[in-house]
């Protein structure tokens, strides 16, 4: 393996070394985070609470998962909480995933054995030219990882089609796992079943048993976090904001009256704190991580809030449910008409100087309407060849000589996942967090330059 990596024509350190050697140009442009905006990032708990008592903290974190304050946790107890520290720290933690998502490109090209010239085309275009790549490398927020989670999973689903062994299969929901705890888009426990679903289109029948054994164990061990949840905090969720959410895509653009009731004003925290506590008299509430102004957003008044707000929401979604699908089709739309990068408000430092002009782009009435459409004919595209491909498989799942192109479709049933996910219970950011999916992106290229864009080839090669 190490000699493969080193002697091949397209070698992993080569591709390391280019991608080095960009990021120390972006440190002399000097587009690197901007240190206060760690004080503002809602995923984030307390330091305080953390350098005291990470552990506590983490247990009793309920409103998402805790890898990510896990990591952040970490690195307060070893440089402090200087908030330009953590920063630089964030950045370089960033970095070091973007070799390891590199890597996992690389793994990628060689399974399918991709040409020299070919791999660097798709290497400049998704990841030395990526200006989404950069972005989210200099955004301090768990993205990246998450990014590098899908990979991680794009590569292990690749490996089982071809050795579709104990271990394989094991790293896969393992991988599954550390993405349910640390995103709140992948925290219910259904998302194991979406992964075992892709494992059985693969497989089929083979040690069906062995693997739905499997599956039952991921399973428990995704809903931990929620029977937690509901023995500490009586809500039985692996994140427990999912009414304020909904109530929030109800609310876009109108209804301003539910979206006010249901927010994320930390103001109101006192006043919900003690409806908690009145409508749970027999819970043990005296961690700061849930009570009190350090608790923040983890405040157990957001609970009584989206218990609250849950019943809104529902009740809402049942008097409409038009008005819902409506509202989510919308949304779907309109953000698949902008670059994952259009995440305004968290730009690194010197970000505008350098591309200010793509921010132009949003504000020019002739040029503006032929991006949003240029960019969602590409996902419209991107989207068709998956899901014909898809049921095509579907409906074929018993041939075994199509593992490599059910392999695809297994990959493709976690991007849906995260699409049906986000819009049906997000009602912003959508740009940020499709870009989790950005390997997806990189397959569909891949399938493209590999039968040189020419379409009879790639209609014999997959349907």
């Amino acid at each position: 393996m190490i000699s493969k990596i080193y002697n091949s024509k397209v070698s992993f350190l080569g591709l390391a070394i280019i991608f080095l050697i960009t990021r120390i140009l972006t440190y002399v442009l000097d587009i690197v985070p901007v240190g206060e905006e760690l004080a503002l990032r809602f995923q984030l708990l307390n330091p305080i609470l953390l350098e005291k008592d990470l552990f506590g903290s983490l247990y009793f974190l309920h409103y998402q998962p805790p890898i990510w304050n896990l990591i952040y946790g970490i690195m307060l107890k070893i440089f402090g909480t200087n908030y330009e520290i953590l920063s630089i720290c964030l950045h370089f933690f960033n970095i070091f995933l973007s070799f390891i998502i590199i890597y996992y490109f690389f793994l990628i090209c060689e399974f399918f054995k991709l040409k020299s010239k070919k791999i660097y085309i798709t290497y400049s275009i998704f990841f030395i030219f990526s200006i989404s790549f950069l972005f989210y490398e200099t955004y301090l927020h768990y993205t990246h990882l998450t990014l590098l989670l899908f990979a991680q999973l794009t590569y292990l689903y690749l490996k089982f089609s071809r050795n579709k062994n104990f271990i394989n299969e094991i790293l896969i929901y393992f991988t599954a796992l550390i993405l349910v705890y640390t995103w709140t888009a992948f925290s219910h426990p259904l998302f194991i079943l979406v992964i075992f679903s892709g494992i059985f289109l693969i497989k089929f029948k083979k040690n069906l048993f062995r693997s739905f054994i499997i599956f039952i164990f991921f399973a428990f061990l995704a809903t931990l976090s929620s029977i937690k949840n509901k023995l500490e905090l009586n809500f039985f969720a692996n994140s427990t904001w999912i009414g304020i959410q909904i109530v929030h895509v109800l609310s876009f653009g109108d209804n301003w009256d539910y979206y006010s009731r249901c927010d994320f004003d930390k103001s109101k925290n006192e006043k919900y704190e003690r409806l908690f506590k009145e409508n749970n008299p027999n819970l043990n509430i005296t961690h700061p991580s849930l009570i009190g102004k350090l608790s923040g957003f983890n405040n157990v008044g957001f609970i009584a809030k989206s218990k609250e707000c849950l019943k809104i929401g529902i009740n809402q979604i049942y008097k409409d449910p038009l008005r819902y699908f409506m509202r989510v089709k919308y949304l779907f739309i309109s953000s698949h008409g902008h670059f994952a990068f259009d995440h305004v408000g968290w730009d690194p430092k010197e970000w505008r100087k350098y591309f200010g002009l793509l921010y132009d782009i949003n504000e020019n009435k002739f040029i503006n309407p032929i991006k949003v459409r240029s960019l969602q004919l590409y996902y419209l595209l991107i989207y068709f060849f998956f899901i014909v491909l898809t049921i095509k498989n579907i409906l074929l799942i018993h041939k075994e000589e199509r593992i490599y192109q059910k392999t695809l479709s297994s990959i493709f049933f976690i991007y849906i996942w995260l699409m049906t996910v986000i819009y049906l219970a997000t009602d912003m950011e959508h740009e940020r967090m499709r870009h989790t999916g950005h390997f997806l992106h990189v397959l569909f290229f891949i399938v493209l330059i590999k039968n040189n864009f020419k379409i009879k080839l790639i209609l014999k090669e997959f349907f």
